[in-house]
């Protein structure tokens, strides 16, 4: 494929009112994994996280605190990226509301819309969740003895009652009916159902992108005591991060304007802002779309749920601690099917990893080298195989680099490593059909067997290095070979110049 195609992934910005837990390690460690992998396929590819750090909760966190706001998201801006650090996480965009940049744009933003009468005064009557950050009609929450709820989350809302600025989203109602029937636009498609029965067929409302009753964001330039509210301004990110509305568009141009594949990952908590406002806010600026808006499911313990009034948040820090990062990012997108609920219990970590990485894989690299080295002191020059099979088990390391390819490409990240494992768990059974250790006479069958075994061992290697990337390239060094690439996984002569090198034990069994 050609070098240069751009791929543009973002994670929502999260906000710094409290610790960062396991479902926001889960979500930026599937990104961070997509990014990766779109980088082996050649692709320039970017990865953008960040926080969302203007509004009522984060005023009132800094009045708790006795800091100003800004203090108060600088420190907290601190912790977010000690996890970044410590997961091992590296992104190319960090993304930040209060940077004066952003705030720029967004009131550049605001002021297009207002001049074209997209964005309109008005009043706001209705149901408010501080913590949520989140309006509601009466018809859309939670009724409990004449109180109101959130649906989801199950905060209280408030009645509210203020002057603010309207967004017309109600003109653009058939256009994104329409928008939603594009492919791959909104995945999984169950998701498109949800919104279809719960928003658009119920009808659209004008959405209220201003606020009087707090002082911590953007101001309207044309009308001060207004503060621009969460879509117009954390939504935007994603574009005004790249330079949108700014003197140096050249990356918004080229990673956005005329980005070949632009994808936002969401939690399915937040599919609605992001699959109906913010297309709308797009087509309103006539700025293309993104080519998908992909949902992924929560981390939940055995006991259900995660919150706090029930304690068991998880902190991804501390397991961080006991099993180490690359651990925990291959269990959170290797054992979870995207779209899905997945369960995070240290049971099923330890099992997955042993059985894997360390029985399954490590295993089988030891062994391989082992043996090479026992009978070898040069490199084994590949000869083009006659036995069936070796032909089969080649044949298996080329069919799974394209099924592989075809998950990944899908966004299906649990079935693409699981491609990895049948792979080490057929070379493993290859090892013991054609017994190795009693050919040490046959030097010439011998030689044959054990580069297949390192041909195989490269393409799961290979498959791992997009999320395990330290593990991979100490299985590299062993190898012998100076990079991992899906280019190299079919020219099964690329060891003939090379012999492995003995290293470490890659996977220790966790007990």
């Amino acid at each position: 494929m050609p070098k240069n195609k751009t791929f543009y992934i973002t994670t929502p910005i999260f906000y710094p009112s409290g610790k960062l837990h396991i479902g926001h390690a889960y979500t930026t460690s599937i990104a961070w994994t997509i990014r990766n992998y779109k980088k082996l396929r050649g692709y320039d590819a970017k990865l953008l996280t960040g926080a969302d750090e203007h509004g009522q909760k984060i005023q009132q966190k800094a009045l708790e605190n006795k800091i100003s706001e800004q203090q108060y998201v600088d420190n907290m801006s601190g912790i977010f990226q000690e996890l970044w650090n410590k997961i091992e996480i590296d992104f190319d965009y960090y993304s930040r509301t209060t940077n004066k940049s952003h705030e720029e744009s967004v009131q550049k933003i605001f002021t297009k819309l207002l001049n074209e009468n997209i964005i309109y005064k008005g009043s706001y009557k209705g149901l408010y969740s501080i913590q949520d950050e989140e309006f509601f009609t009466k018809t859309q929450a939670d009724e409990k003895e004449g109180e109101y709820f959130h649906p989801t989350s199950g905060h209280k809302l408030e009645e509210v009652e203020e002057e603010s600025y309207f967004l017309k989203i109600s003109l653009f109602s058939d256009w994104l009916d329409k928008q939603f029937d594009k492919p791959n636009f909104v995945r999984p498609n169950k998701i498109i159902k949800e919104l279809r029965s719960n928003f658009i067929e119920k009808g659209l409302e004008d959405l209220s992108v201003t606020r009087t009753s707090f002082s911590w964001g953007v101001s309207v330039k044309e009308d001060p005591k207004h503060v621009i509210y969460v879509w117009l301004d954390a939504l935007t990110n994603y574009i005004n991060t790249l330079g949108y509305a700014t003197e140096n568009e050249e990356e918004y141009n080229k990673y956005w304007v005329n980005g070949d594949e632009k994808v936002h990952l969401v939690g399915k908590e937040i599919t609605r802002f992001h699959c109906i406002y913010w297309p709308i806010i797009l087509k309103a600026l006539k700025i293309p779309q993104p080519t998908t808006i992909l949902s992924h499911g929560w981390i939940i313990t055995p006991e259900g749920k995660m919150s706090k009034s029930k304690g068991n948040v998880i902190d991804p820090l501390e397991l961080i601690e006991e099993y180490g990062a690359e651990t925990l990012k291959y269990f959170l997108v290797s054992q979870i099917s995207m779209g899905q609920d997945g369960v995070f219990d240290r049971e099923i970590l330890k099992n997955s990893y042993n059985a894997n990485l360390a029985n399954n894989f490590g295993n089988l690299l030891s062994r391989t080298v082992a043996m090479t080295l026992q009978s070898f002191d040069k490199p084994i020059i590949f000869k083009e195989p006659e036995l069936e099979i070796d032909l089969e088990i080649l044949n298996l390391i080329k069919s799974s680099k394209e099924e592989y390819i075809k998950y990944f490409d899908d966004f299906n990240l649990s079935k693409a490593f699981e491609v990895a494992n049948k792979l080490s768990k057929s070379l493993n059974g290859f090892v013991d059909k054609t017994a190795p250790w009693k050919l040490k006479e046959d030097k010439d069958r011998l030689g044959q067997i054990l580069l297949i075994l390192q041909n195989g061992i490269y393409a799961v290697a290979t498959f791992l290095s997009v999320v395990i990337p330290k593990k991979a390239a100490k299985a590299l060094e062993q190898l012998q070979l100076k990079e991992l690439s899906f280019e190299q996984i079919d020219n099964f002569k690329k060891f003939d110049k090379t012999l492995v090198k003995k290293g470490e034990v890659l996977f220790q069994r966790i007990k």
